[in-house]
Parts: structure tokens; sequence; C-alpha cells
């Protein structure tokens, strides 16, 4: 979505303003579809997108001969190479490219939130350290984290790979929160994820977003 519309498409797509059955969304769906429903694009077709379990989608790269030769997924996908592994060597990365350059190059990720349960000058001053690098320093530097503050000195990061994914990062376009993770549970966790599995599978594509939309809470 963050590579075929606008990013006030992607926002209002989140909050259910935007249908799934919209032309932005559903030609998103086709985009997608072309790569996936493709079987020579994808290591075991179709069957092999719905059967493979996450953490072993990415070990035909390591296979001799490579059983692929790209894997797309998110930076964490590095804890689920073989033992051994450095990234630069033998396996490495890039930032997917946008599909249409009127969107710029934008970067979608995850991570954690944070939130004030109790407003007070204290709670508030916890908060503004939060947002400072002293106080991800440690993680950076024990490279278990990309870090969001900008100011993040680079020489923190231990290897060259967080480094190269902080950047990608720091000089996206646009950066968007997992839309599925923004949703309703009953949509984000439930209907959306099964929607995608059952176009995978081979189910119609009006079929599968109408029942994705009907299935949005109402309040």
């Amino acid at each position: 979505m963050l590579r075929t519309t606008s990013v006030e498409n992607y926002d209002a797509w989140t909050k259910g303003e935007l249908p799934f059955q919209s032309p932005e969304v559903k030609n998103a769906f086709e985009v997608m579809g072309n790569i996936l429903l493709n079987p020579d694009y994808v290591l075991g077709g179709t069957t092999g997108i719905l059967t493979t379990p996450f953490g072993d989608a990415p070990l035909p790269l390591f296979d001799d001969p490579p059983g692929c030769f790209m894997h797309r997924q998110a930076s964490f996908i590095v804890n689920f190479f073989p033992e051994g592994t450095v990234v630069g060597e033998g396996v490495d990365y890039f930032y997917l490219p946008p599909i249409d350059p009127q969107y710029g190059s934008p970067v979608l990720g995850s991570g954690s939130l944070l939130s004030m349960g109790v407003d007070s000058p204290a709670v508030r001053e916890v908060m503004k350290f939060l947002a400072t690098p002293q106080s991800v320093e440690k993680e950076v530097k024990a490279g278990i984290f990309v870090a969001p503050q900008k100011d993040v000195p680079e020489d923190w990061y231990p290897n060259n790979a967080l480094k190269g994914f902080a950047d990608i990062l720091a000089n996206a376009d646009t950066f968007r929160f997992d839309g599925s993770d923004l949703m309703p549970g009953a949509v984000g966790a439930g209907s959306f994820w099964t929607g995608v599995v059952d176009y995978i599978g081979g189910a119609d594509l009006d079929t599968v977003l109408e029942t994705i939309d009907a299935s949005w809470p109402s309040e």
C-alpha cells in the first residue's frame, strides 16, 4: 500500500476509512498477487507459501546450490539464519525499491509503543528521557535494537548490517507502522490474515475483500 498509493490512503485504510474493496487496496492485492501467484517467482509456489514455517522461509538461501536468491522480510529475519551466518558474507540485503516513484521511498516497520498511564511531572520526565539516544544506548550497542531516534551515533551499532538498517530508516521519505497491527484485532490478526491466506489459496479476490470489510467492528 505504501508503494502503490498515497500515505493519506494508507492511513485511512488502517483506520477503516478506506475499505478493502476500494480500487487502491484491491490494486495493492493484485500487485502482490502478480508475484506470489506466479509459480516461476516463488519457491514451491502457493503451496510453499502456505506450508513453510515462518522461520524456515529464508533457509533455502543457504542451500548449495541456493534454492532461492531473494527473500523479502523484515530486518529481524537474520535471527532465523543458520548459526554463524555473517550478513555481508555470502548473504546480504538491500532496500526494497519503490514501485511508483511519486510515492518516494517508504519504509514499513513495527516496534515498541510507549504511553503514559498517569500524567504527572515525574512520568513526563521519564517519557522525555525515553526519547533520547541515551535511553536506547545499551540495546543498540548490544545489537538488538534499531533506534528510532535520528541522533543515535552510527558507531553505536556493532555491525554493518545494523548500521545499514538504521540508514534505511533514517533516509525514508515516509515511515508507517505495520498496517495490520494498527487495525482492530478482529481484522488485523483475524480476517485480514485469513483473507490473504484464502487469496493465496485460490479464493476470489473480490469475495476476500468483501469478507474483510464485513468483519470491521462497528465501533
